[in-house]
């Protein structure tokens, strides 16, 4: 039997972040600040689409939808096109949107990693949509990088939740593991969003034949975005190496099969590797503790000092590049690129010991998946993947990423003593 939520919030192995906010004070605070009106002009602000979906498409361009816009030219494709079935939402009946109540729900995320330093924005994002909204909420997830028990407590917050009202956001790490706790919550009433990592066998056909409905997904497409980086990288090296520069690439994994993390460092592989003058290593483990990583691309570029290029699809792997770099003195003979804005990454870039990393846009995560889930439950507007896209981070805006990225500790701080918990 799964533990009740108590048994969650006070596990040995669970983080957990609750935000609670009375939406009569709120309004009361609102109003006396005379914002009261302004609050209904947040609730679309999910308006930015992609048509990177994982719904049917047709004509060329691949699943992702990067392909042309299909018109003129007398072509006889189909364009791509985007399905968004007009499921009601819970509580449909009763929506009347010449007189919105507005209901006082719950939202609770549940992550397969609640110590990862990269979702602490995610965290922030959550924290200010639940805010602005008028909802309560919390952000889950184990201690480490822990799939079953992240399915654990989707069963529990899934017998928690009030049937027809509250929402869950979860990221998905494989197709089987999370169908049963999703599924459970649908049949319960209870609006889902996939946040931060899904998977390719969530398709549109496969989630309209277990769910009902096709849930929304917010985040990167970590294919196409691996692939930003190995071109990157290549454009890098060509830079600063010069362009007849044999490469020598070793890219790195810090969980291998981590889908996210495996189609990222699949993506840099395929790019990067397509050029003329590219050796590809064999990819390199380097676990996600970085002093361990540190340790396994030492030993890589001992083993060959032909290593010019280090890929990480996560933070590890520049890290641990970042160390080699300074340790050696391989600033400007090494191109080091990879994934996030933590302050290692960040540091390294201002050192000149990593050259670029790729931002996903975490706040928007937290954030986003909110603003679907009230347009669905309040307005009825049926959900649709927002993609987050692919930022390079460099020297050339570094300044600016330090500002932003590196106080998402103290914005979470700031909305622990003036959000109404």
């Amino acid at each position: 039997m799964a533990p009740d939520s108590g048994d969650i919030e006070e596990a040995d192995d669970v983080v957990s972040i609750e935000l609670g906010v009375s939406r009569r004070k709120l309004m009361k605070q609102l109003s006396a600040a005379g914002l009261a009106s302004g609050l209904a002009g947040m609730a679309g602000c999910s308006s930015l689409r992609n048509q990177e979906t994982a719904t049917p498409t047709s004509g060329g361009g691949g699943q992702d939808g990067d392909g042309g816009d299909g018109g003129g030219g007398g072509s006889n494709q189909i364009p791509e096109f985007t399905r968004v079935p007009l499921v009601p939402p819970p509580g449909a009946d009763s929506m009347d949107l010449s007189e919105p109540t507005h209901e006082e729900r719950r939202m609770d995320f549940v992550t397969h990693n609640g110590t990862n330093q990269f979702f602490t924005p995610v965290i922030a994002g959550m924290n200010d949509a639940l805010n602005a909204m008028g909802w309560t909420g919390s952000f889950t997830g184990p201690e480490g990088n822990d799939q079953a028990r992240q399915v654990e407590i989707l069963n529990t917050k899934v017998d928690s939740l009030e049937s027809g009202r509250d929402l869950l956001g979860t990221t998905v790490l494989d197709e089987s593991s999370y169908t049963a706790p999703v599924k459970s919550a649908m049949e319960n009433d209870i609006t889902v969003v996939q946040y931060n990592t899904t998977v390719d066998g969530w398709d549109y056909e496969y989630m309209m034949d277990e769910f009902g409905m096709p849930l929304p997904y917010v985040g990167q497409r970590a294919f196409p975005a691996g692939n930003a980086v190995g071109i990157t990288a290549y454009e890098k090296a060509q830079e600063i190496l010069g362009s007849d520069t044999e490469l020598t690439v070793l890219p790195c994994i810090a969980v291998p099969g981590h889908p996210a993390l495996q189609a990222r460092t699949d993506g840099f592989v395929n790019s990067i590797g397509a050029q003329d003058n590219v050796t590809m290593l064999d990819q390199l483990n380097v676990s996600t503790d970085v002093s361990q990583a540190t340790s396994r691309v030492q030993d890589a570029y001992s083993a060959n000092n032909d290593i010019n290029v280090i890929l990480g699809s996560g933070f590890w792997g520049p890290a641990a590049a970042a160390q080699l770099v300074e340790s050696e003195g391989l600033q400007d003979e090494v191109i080091v690129g990879g994934f996030d804005l933590p302050e290692s990454t960040l540091q390294g870039i201002e050192n000149n010991t990593i050259t670029f990393t790729v931002g996903q846009d975490p706040y928007s995560q937290g954030f986003q998946s909110v603003m679907l889930g009230w347009e669905y439950v309040e307005r009825g507007i049926p959900m649709k993947d927002y993609i987050t896209g692919v930022s390079i981070v460099d020297e050339s805006n570094i300044e600016f990423a330090r500002t932003r990225s590196g106080s998402w500790d103290e914005l979470v701080s700031w909305q622990d003593e003036n959000y109404d918990t």
